[in-house]
């Protein structure tokens, strides 16, 4: 009978950065239990721990030996193996070399035919002498986005390696790496517990690490530090903003022994945009702000502290945020003495690419991208004024020392400074907001205002990067070129912007001087746009075939495109929807191959010899008008809707009506009669395109 023993293999480090220390541990148990897989090695419940100084497996029952398991080699086919019943030498040969006799090679069938096949039992190894192979194996194939190297034997790791914990039952597995040895020993929390901790039982290994002050179950911390904010959130009658919910996963993983600490910070920098104060705590330090019910900043803050006397590192958070809000107070204010627009000047010595100029001339570029955009919407005068104002600004907050502290401010500061400055609360929106969507799930700007400024500055970006002879290949897109088309859609489809990009493409590129062959140049724009376009309509749920099918003259209407996407969508999860589909798939397929038959030629009703193609074609004249009608007037649930009516008419029709007749005349006629009710309703489904089952 197989016995079993428990695993216990604990990798210690120096501190892991909080962005990649769950994932590396995450890593680590997926590749050592797969090696474990890959080797036979039958397991039981893998229990994965993880702290900033450590990355830890408990794998319950594992097997003391490998399964055992059957080698086939195949050798000649039968017909060489044997003459007259007699052993070949072929069959000898392959005899000998897999060390076995005639009489114990097995017969199989493969593809047909009949071969040997020479079947050996391979006993498994002892699993204490496979170990360090496969620990082995895991760390030198983990990868990182930076490593470093500590020592002489060169290796290479996210961390410096300063202890190994490696035990199989009872016993040490031996193991060395970068100058160390495994042994039975972990190390406790850095302040409380400089002793070397021996586990004599892999099973006591997180109580020890509990009696050591480090919790090691992950999902322990990130409870801890839930529970702590939500007991203090509630005395105060407060909540944690949105977003800094961030920092229960940051904190989980900066600390092993997580206290919350309640802090506070004076009033007077409750002056300073909320912002400003959120961004410090949540971006620099790592605190939790806290919001009044009224969804006001207040002056109370939580640091997940890693130690639990707290009495005198609370002062020392304080007096940290308190060097920062100062800083924050003096940038503030220091913006605030010049007028916003006089910023603009200062744009001049900022590159925006070293072929395309300064940020001032891109600025130049967005008010006249902006300006067209306008006209073609044909938006009001005042309008225009506030959508080439915000324009005109919406870059200036990027020379401010503000955003030169904090980068991640930058619109945000630029709505104040601009209020500050006497500008409308819309123009100010517009600045903040033409930056959005910033990420996919991110809001999109409030109002035309900003939703124009915001496509306009993509589009420069765009239009002024291909023009340097630059376009994303695979997956590098280092100027964000695909994301900014995925904004301008969201934008445009949020918005219900009716434009033709087309349109706006030809009038714009005359703008950049680095573009010569203009139409070639639009032309690839416009394929970048279309499959990018395809991209993000798949995004947002559509199926491919859906969006092929009504994409005609995309980039002439991108909102219409999405609609016409939007109502296929809907129509085709309708009952009957397969049978119409298939039949209108059919007449399209029939009129593209019509071979000889005039490309010109009309329907003769005089030609109709059955009551079925008289009684389709009756019913298209009666609804001929309001297919036209609906189309012309974008109402295309009304379209789909005429559609599905004609399934009665279509289904008699194919069956009781052979199309491709011998009769020329009569073949053609009826040929005339699907084109022009397929034709019909071209300018929103290309019925060939689907794909129906």
């Amino acid at each position: 009978m197989e016995e079993y023993a428990h695993l216990l293999c604990e990798i210690g480090v120096e501190e892991l950065p909080h962005s990649i220390s769950f994932r590396v541990a995450r890593d680590f148990k997926e590749s050592f239990t797969k090696l474990l897989d890959e080797n036979r090695i039958d397991h039981g419940e893998v229990r994965l721990f993880s702290t900033p100084r450590r990355f830890s497996i408990l794998i319950q029952n594992v097997s003391q030996y490998q399964s055992d398991y059957e080698e086939e080699k195949r050798g000649p086919s039968f017909d060489k193996a044997y003459s007259d019943g007699r052993p070949t030498r072929a069959l000898l040969g392959f005899c000998r070399a897999n060390g076995i006799e005639p009489e114990e090679v097995v017969f199989k069938e493969v593809r047909g035919s009949r071969y040997i096949f020479a079947v050996k039992k391979i006993k498994g190894d002892k699993t204490v002498k496979l170990l360090p192979d496969i620990l082995e194996t895991v760390l030198n194939g983990m990868r990182f986005p930076k490593t470093m190297r500590w020592e002489k034997s060169n290796f290479s790791f996210i961390r410096p390696i300063r202890w190994i914990l490696f035990k199989y039952g009872d016993e040490v597995v031996g193991y060395d790496k970068v100058g160390l040895s495994s042994s039975e020993y972990t190390f406790g929390h850095r302040v409380y517990s400089s002793e070397a901790i021996k586990v004599e039982n892999v099973e006591d290994y997180e109580e020890l690490l509990n009696k050591a002050c480090v919790v090691a179950d992950r999902d322990k911390r990130l409870n801890l530090i839930r529970e702590g904010v939500e007991r203090i959130t509630k005395e105060l009658n407060t909540r944690v903003p949105e977003g800094a919910e961030v920092l229960f996963e940051v904190n989980t993983d900066l600390t092993e022994l997580p206290n919350p600490v309640l802090c506070s910070f004076e009033e007077e920098y409750l002056t300073l945009p909320p912002e400003v104060l959120i961004s410090e705590m949540v971006e620099h330090q790592r605190y939790f702000p806290l919001m009044d019910s009224e969804g006001k900043i207040t002056n109370n803050f939580i640091v997940i502290s890693n130690i639990k006397d707290n009495t005198k590192s609370k002062a020392g958070f304080e007096r940290v945020l308190r060097a920062r809000l100062n800083d924050g107070k003096f940038f503030y204010e220091e913006d605030k003495k010049r007028n916003f627009f006089d910023y603009l000047e200062d744009l001049k010595a900022v590159s925006f690419h070293p072929e395309l100029g300064s940020m001032e001339e891109k600025v130049r570029r967005v008010e006249k991208i902006s300006g067209v955009i306008s006209d073609y919407l044909k938006l009001e005068d005042e309008v225009k004024r506030d959508i080439l104002e915000a324009a005109t600004l919406c870059k200036n907050d990027l020379v401010t020392q503000m955003v030169g502290e904090f980068p991640n401010l930058q619109g945000i500061m630029g709505y104040y400074y601009a209020l500050e400055s006497g500008h409308g609360e819309r123009v100010a929106k517009a600045i903040k907001d033409h930056y959005r969507p910033r990420f996919s799930g991110d809001r999109t700007p409030e109002d035309i205002v900003g939703s124009v400024v915001g496509i306009a500055d993509r589009l420069d970006s765009i239009i002024g990067i291909f023009s340097t002879g630059y376009e994303p290949k695979g997956s590098r897109d280092p100027y964000g070129l695909r994301r900014a088309v995925f904004s301008i859609i969201r934008i445009i489809v949020d918005k219900k912007i009716n434009l033709s990009l087309s349109n706006l493409l030809s009038e714009v590129v005359g703008i950049y001087p680095l573009v010569k062959d203009k139409e070639n140049f639009k032309k690839k724009l416009e394929d970048f746009f279309k499959t990018r376009i395809r991209s993000v309509f798949q995004e947002l749920g559509f199926d491919y075939d859906e969006i092929d099918a009504a994409m005609a003259n995309v980039l002439d209407d991108i909102y219409e495109a999405y609609r016409r996407v939007e109502a296929l969508h809907r129509f085709r999860s309708r009952e009957g929807f397969k049978d119409l589909f298939i039949a209108f798939k059919r007449m399209a397929n029939i009129v593209k191959e019509g071979g000889e038959c005039d490309e010109s030629g009309r329907v003769n009703p005089d030609l109709f010899v059955q009551q079925e193609e008289k009684a389709l074609y009756n019913y298209y004249l009666e609804k001929k008008s309001y297919i036209k009608r609906a189309i012309d007037s974008k109402d295309y649930e009304e379209v789909y809707e005429i559609l599905g009516s004609f399934k009665s008419y279509v289904d008699d029709f194919f069956d009781n009506v052979l199309v491709m007749e011998d009769n020329r005349n009569l073949r053609c006629n009826r040929i005339y009669l699907l084109r022009e009710i397929v034709e019909s309703f071209s300018g929103i489904i290309d019925f060939s395109k689907l794909v129906v089952s």
